[in-house]
């Protein structure tokens, strides 16, 4: 099962004795209108749980997945902050290490000006 978008339920009240809760399908479902849909009703945890189906002989047999705990984006940024991290390990280790006479100096003696 996947989530194809979210739909605020408005009122529709054709007569002003009748009022019907109203949910839109996304732009993307365009291909089911003038089908008939079955709606099903259902708990799950306690809470409800609307199926709608082109079939009239749907089961109600249902697997609902949970999503997972972290996103692919979570995931993701929490290992650009892990790498972001050693980088600056890296770069302040490097700073402590640099400096100093070595640093300024160099190695071949023939260029090294005499002190005075």
């Amino acid at each position: 099962m996947k989530s194809i978008g979210k739909s605020k339920i408005t009122k529709l009240s054709p007569k002003k004795n009748i009022t019907y809760p109203l949910i839109r399908l996304p732009p993307s479902c365009t291909d089911l209108i003038g089908e008939t849909a079955h709606i099903f009703e259902t708990k799950y945890n306690g809470k409800t749980l609307f199926i709608l189906s082109l079939e009239e002989d749907f089961d109600g047999e249902l697997q609902v997945i949970q999503p997972r705990s972290s996103s692919d984006v979570e995931s993701r940024l929490e290992s650009l902050e892990k790498q972001l991290s050693l980088l600056q390990e890296t770069i302040s280790a490097e700073k402590k290490n640099c400096g100093g006479p070595d640093e300024i100096r160099t190695h071949d003696p023939r260029r090294v000006k005499a002190m005075s």
